[in-house]
């Protein structure tokens, strides 16, 4: 499959945005929804704040940022696709949240608005081959204290390559090939932040990452 461009990408998420939710399933009976809680919670984000989630998808992270930003804070959802965006709206519909913005763009080209408190992106940005320079960027626009906090896939480096090859088979749906396996998005967030949680789990397959700007 290779790495896909922006086209590609749009087009596979807004295939699949009517499902998606169904597709991770299997991520869901292993913890997602409480990986996803977990995180939001070690990002100690607070009431008032204004948070960006970066590849938002269908707005699976924004039932946790709501509860914690309340009705006096903002949640920003930037995504790619269209198709995932109109799935996350219906989403904070349901919440009848006002206080959610939907940003249509790709996140390698994303403005960061003033005044943000913390950025989160959760199986996205092992994807934007320039997730380097998006980290960077999102880390300038933190205030001191704010935090970034990564969710998402790796290469299981101790796995046999049988065994990954079945992983990529299994998540090919996601966009996800041999190509991306060097996609690291927590090493240059060490770089720019001070890391105050990392691990790998699911058997060196996946990782979350929070780092506090100094």
């Amino acid at each position: 499959m290779g790495i896909l461009s922006n086209a590609q990408v749009e087009r596979l998420y807004d295939r699949n945005a009517g499902v998606y939710d169904l597709l991770v399933t299997g991520f869901r009976w292993v913890g997602l929804s409480r990986w996803r809680r977990n995180l939001v919670e070690r990002m100690n984000v607070k009431r008032g704040d204004h948070v960006v989630d970066l590849c938002a998808g269908t707005g699976a992270n924004l039932p946790f940022l709501l509860d914690r930003v309340g009705a006096e804070g903002r949640v920003t959802l930037v995504d790619l696709s269209q198709g995932m965006l109109a799935k996350a709206r219906k989403r904070a519909s349901r919440r009848q949240a006002k206080n959610v913005a939907f940003v249509h763009a790709d996140v390698a080209g994303f403005q960061f608005p003033n005044g943000i408190d913390a950025v989160i992106s959760t199986f996205g940005l092992e994807m934007p081959p320039d997730y380097a320079d998006i980290i960077g960027r999102a880390s300038d626009a933190l205030p001191a204290g704010g935090h970034l906090a990564l969710l998402g896939l790796k290469h299981p480096e101790s796995w046999p390559r049988w065994l990954i090859n079945i992983g990529i088979l299994l998540t090919k749906s996601f966009g996800v090939s041999r190509e991306y396996e060097e996609f690291q998005p927590w090493i240059p967030a060490r770089e720019h932040l001070r890391e105050v949680h990392f691990r790998e789990f699911l058997f060196g397959c996946a990782y979350e990452f929070v780092g506090e700007k100094a």
